[in-house]
């Protein structure tokens, strides 16, 4: 399945329980993550898209953003041809 931001960005308010976050909200300031809430944010990516997440990277993670180029890392990600939300 390919991996998109704004579905990251969906996926993030459902489990934060959160209505449209954005790209760039940090999630534990902003969108009031704790780590159990970021452990299953992870584990629903990778269940939704069939990725791995390397938990080590998954610590330095800040914002919904940082988590979608995480999930594109992964050698089994299916990637968009370019990311309309960041500019070239």
């Amino acid at each position: 399945m390919l991996i998109e931001l704004d579905d990251v960005r969906r996926t993030v308010g459902l489990v934060l329980g959160r209505h449209d976050p954005n790209a760039d909200d940090r999630l534990v300031e902003d969108l009031g993550a704790e780590s159990i809430d970021l452990l299953n944010i992870v584990v629903t990516l990778e269940e939704k898209y069939g990725v791995s997440i390397d938990e080590v990277a998954a610590t330095g993670v800040s914002t919904v953003r940082d988590l979608y180029d995480l999930a594109l890392k992964s050698p089994h990600a299916a990637k968009p041809s370019a990311d309309p939300g960041r500019p070239a």
